[in-house]
């Protein structure tokens, strides 16, 4: 027992030695802006397509599927991952994933008047639902009234966005029968009256982009208290290339043609199966040919997979951010918003900046990620992914153990007593507690001893709170109530596609953690939400300020961008990741070039 407690604690130590070696010099990632390891975004396989092959999906998770498999009111990620190219899909974007205006190939067009603050949907006339049934303007209206349902007390898809539609919110308060602002013009065709246009309505801010069935929103509506095993959400009516037809509970699912889908000509892959991997089991799984992709692919699979000879691993960044966070305020209840508090132990820019300065992040990305993350510049909130905004020039904090120094001894933090560690500006003992989680990875604990290490450098005395890794559990609920006895913490958050950074950071979003709000960031965002923001040459201005002055106060220190990567069969003739993001290509075209999948 001693020696495994002793082989343990050395091999931990061993790790942390190994990280922190060398943390004056720079990786490939600080030089470049890019992952070390880097990928092709495209693979073309060759050979000649089969038919009546099913095409075999890998969703990667520890979590099984919920079964809800309705793509308005999902609540996993996994029951999301089976719709998303089956059902999903109903409206035309472009390389910034903004809604394409007047697209007469997509389900539904998308036209926006902003002078009236209209939007107009215009179905196909030949989009058709699973059953035969025609897509009409009725099936729109029914799910923005489920939306907005009063009596739908558990809906966590509803948000004060939709209040910008007129007579939403007096319907969700039960104070009207119908949505004024939304006027069937015809069967085909829905107009939605907003009281404000702004930009993020572009990116489905206020906007539902995948649309019901009227009569099974009808019967889901009956009793809410058994909306979760409603038709609506076990057996879905689809007017996607695909409709959900055999499910094993919590492991997988298979979707079989819509064989009225207004596209079915192009349809290669008539069957879809979704299946449940477990991360420990994904490289067997790989390699014994079960499964043909799978995206979200994780730095232990990768490093597992990569040698593999039956298929190759694509990537490209992903939208992400983990990041350092400071507590700088409260959540004021009463007023829903920020209350920041000026006598926060890291107040002082200044602090918060040497914390940043203290650290080698390109040296932990590279050695505790494999590579395969790398440092943000400026925010974070706009990774390379997101081409219009991203900043490959902008700061990003490098290790310099004098400049942080610097700044403590200019924000009053001196070490008065001499063992090293700085006190307040009062003289009095200074101690920062950081909250940082228990993810089950073998790295969690090198990766806090690191940062923790890197601190005390400069003389800043940071201590995990409690002694010890939280749970993830225990992170959230303390986290998110604010608990005083966390001063910092470590924090990531998937960004989606929408730039808008007031959904995380304006000091009415809940998700503000840091509780952090100035009146510069306060102005950028209420330049960012005015209605001179639908300019594509202004917003991209407004974005690039917030993103350099939200940098400059350092409310958080972005920690990491990482990368998206997708495991692809060798019997799938070509795929591109790039052009599937974008909408370009489509899982149901792929061609299949073997009836079964090639084994590693």
């Amino acid at each position: 027992m001693k020696k495994n407690k002793f082989l343990k604690v050395f091999s931990s130590a061993m790790a942390l030695s190994i990280i922190l070696a060398g943390c004056s010099t720079s990786s490939k990632s600080s030089k470049d802006g890019k992952p070390s390891v880097e990928f092709k975004t495209s693979v073309d396989n060759g050979g000649s397509a089969v038919s009546d092959s099913i095409l075999k999906v890998g969703i990667l998770s520890a979590d099984p599927l919920t079964g809800m498999f309705n793509p308005v009111f999902h609540l996993q990620a996994t029951d999301n991952a089976v719709m998303e190219d089956t059902m999903a899909h109903t409206f035309a974007f472009d390389h910034s994933y903004k809604l394409k205006e007047d697209d007469e190939d997509a389900p539904v067009k998308f036209h926006l008047d902003k002078d009236k603050k209209q939007v107009t949907l215009t179905i196909r006339k030949d989009l058709k639902w699973s059953n035969n049934q025609d897509v009409v303007a009725d099936d729109i209206i029914a799910t923005y009234e489920l939306m907005g349902n009063s009596k739908y007390k558990d809906n966590i898809r509803y948000k004060s966005e939709f209040e910008t539609i007129e007579g939403m919110k007096a319907y969700h308060e039960g104070k009207a029968e119908k949505i004024s602002g939304l006027t069937k013009k015809d069967d085909k065709t829905v107009v939605i009256q907003y009281k404000d246009v702004k930009p993020a309505l572009l990116w489905g801010s206020g906007f539902i982009t995948t649309f019901l069935n009227k009569d099974q929103v009808a019967a889901a509506s009956k009793d809410f208290s058994k909306f979760v095993e409603a038709e609506l959400n076990t057996k879905p009516l689809s007017y996607g290339p695909y409709y959900l037809d055999k499910v094993v509970n919590g492991e997988s699912v298979l979707a079989k043609q819509n064989p009225y889908y207004y596209k079915k000509d192009d349809v290669k892959v008539k069957e879809i199966q979704y299946k449940v991997v477990a991360p420990a089991q994904a490289s067997s799984i790989i390699k014994n040919g079960e499964i043909d992709y799978m995206s979200q692919v994780t730095p232990n699979v990768w490093s597992a997979v990569k040698d593999y000879s039956n298929g190759t691993l694509l990537g490209q960044p992903d939208f992400y951010i983990s990041y350092v966070g400071f507590k700088l305020g409260t959540w004021d209840k009463e007023k829903n918003e920020v209350k920041v508090n000026p006598n926060a132990k890291a107040a002082d820019k200044r602090v918060r900046q040497a914390f940043g300065y203290a650290v080698d992040w390109d040296q932990l990305n590279e050695k505790i990620y494999k590579g395969l993350r790398f440092t943000p510049t400026n925010s974070g909130i706009y990774p390379p992914r997101s081409e219009d905004y991203y900043d490959k020039d902008g700061f990003k904090y490098k290790k310099d153990v004098e400049k942080a120094k610097k700044l403590l001894d200019e924000a009053g933090l001196k070490d008065v007593d001499g063992d090293g560690l700085r006190e307040d500006k009062d003289g009095k003992k200074l101690t920062f507690n950081f909250a940082i989680r228990n993810t089950g990875q073998d790295y969690d604990q090198t990766l806090a001893d690191a940062f923790i290490k890197s601190w005390k450098e400069v003389g800043l005395d940071v201590k995990l709170a409690d002694g010890k890794l939280m749970s993830s559990k225990d992170w959230t609920q303390r986290v998110t109530s604010d608990d005083p006895s966390i001063d910092l913490f470590q924090g990531a958050w998937s960004l989606g596609t929408n730039p808008n950074p007031a959904r995380l950071l304006s000091d009415k979003a809940k998700v503000n953690y840091q509780r952090y709000m100035s009146d510069v960031l306060k102005k950028d965002l209420e330049t960012i939400n005015s209605k001179e923001m639908l300019d594509d040459a202004k917003r991209k201005e407004a974005y690039k300020k917030f993103d350099k002055d939200f940098a400059e106060e350092a409310a958080w220190l972005p920690f990491s961008w990482s990368t998206d990567i997708t495991w692809v069969n060798k019997r799938i003739k070509n795929f591109d990741v790039k052009k599937y993001a974008y909408g370009e290509q489509k899982l149901y075209a792929l061609e299949l070039t073997n009836k079964d999948s090639a084994k590693g």
